[in-house]
């Protein structure tokens, strides 16, 4: 019966019992320093014996975390942590470090390390309504999608807050445009209880997404090309098991990736952020009309 061998084995050399090089080096340190402080008599400082003892013990002690639960680790990736921005915005420097992302242009990500990506989303489907034969349909034909790739992918999963202010707030207007008082009553009961219910169970919308890294041609326009055939190889694969999936354009992509960023949510399958509702807003707002002596005409403005 064969056995799988594990790949990633680290061997430390022992030094004294089961105590590594590095473990034994700073054991060696804590009781130099603890037994100079509690048995020197020639401290640059005059300490009563209730403080060396003190202070020797706190001394063992942080060693011991040394040794034992690998102190210094986690000291390096706090100080790690906190050298790192942890605020910043999508329009940013840091954003763009971060990120490690060149461009965004021809439907894909060019990255600083002179590579390319795509960005396919998944619809998800619900499985659990699923009867059992189209259970194994959806199983099988993953099975057979992973199976028959023949280049490396990257699948996503994102959590994001649920919202869907924008929503009601379009359900709101049409009921005001068709002057429906029991409607908006409706509305008015039916908008409360969803916030109410996602707010107190806090549901969380699911999306997921396979990145595809592009494999570098002899030109860029044979990259891209070549990305587009990957990335329509792996929607054709998808479709077989019944799961609809869609490349993100130009676009989508700049939203993609502010939503890293930003609070945002999604409405109509379309990514909205500050930056996207701002530029809707101004796209939708009406055109300032201007009337005799250069002002504008508030009376057709109304009649827009």
């Amino acid at each position: 019966m064969p056995y799988a061998i594990p790949a990633n084995i680290k061997y430390e050399e022992k030094l004294v019992g089961p105590l590594t090089i590095k473990q034994s080096i700073y054991l060696a340190i804590g009781l130099l320093a603890a037994g100079y402080i509690s048995l020197s008599d020639k401290l640059p400082i005059p300490l009563p014996g209730p403080v060396k003892i003190l202070i020797s013990g706190v001394i063992l002690l942080i060693t011991a975390g040394f040794v034992q639960f690998n102190l210094d680790v986690w000291l390096k990736n706090y100080l790690d942590y906190m050298g790192q921005n942890k605020k910043t915005s999508w329009l940013s420097p840091a954003a763009r470090q971060l990120m490690n992302i060149r461009s965004i242009r021809a439907d894909a990500t060019y990255l600083k390390n002179k590579s390319v990506l795509a960005v396919i989303k998944v619809k998800p489907i619900n499985f659990g309504v699923l009867s059992e034969q189209d259970k194994d349909t959806v199983i099988y034909g993953f099975l057979e999608f992973l199976n028959g790739l023949n280049f490396s992918i990257q699948i996503v999963m994102r959590s994001i807050n649920l919202d869907l202010e924008d929503y009601l707030r379009h359900l709101k207007r049409r009921i005001l445009q068709r002057d429906d008082k029991v409607a908006l009553a409706y509305y008015e009961h039916f908008a409360e209880y969803m916030r109410s219910y996602i707010k107190v169970n806090k549901i969380n919308d699911r999306h997921f997404y396979i990145v595809v890294p592009g494999q570098k041609k002899g030109s860029e326009k044979e990259t891209v090309d070549y990305l587009e055939t990957q990335c329509e190889e792996i929607k054709a694969r998808l479709a077989l098991s019944g799961i609809v999936s869609e490349r993100l354009n130009t676009s989508q992509l700049r939203d993609f990736y502010s939503t890293y960023f930003t609070e945002t949510f999604e409405v109509y399958e379309t990514i909205i952020s500050p930056i996207t509702m701002y530029r809707r807003m101004w796209k939708n707002a009406p055109k300032p009309v201007v009337g005799a002596g250069g002002t504008i005409d508030e009376r057709l403005l109304d009649k827009d």
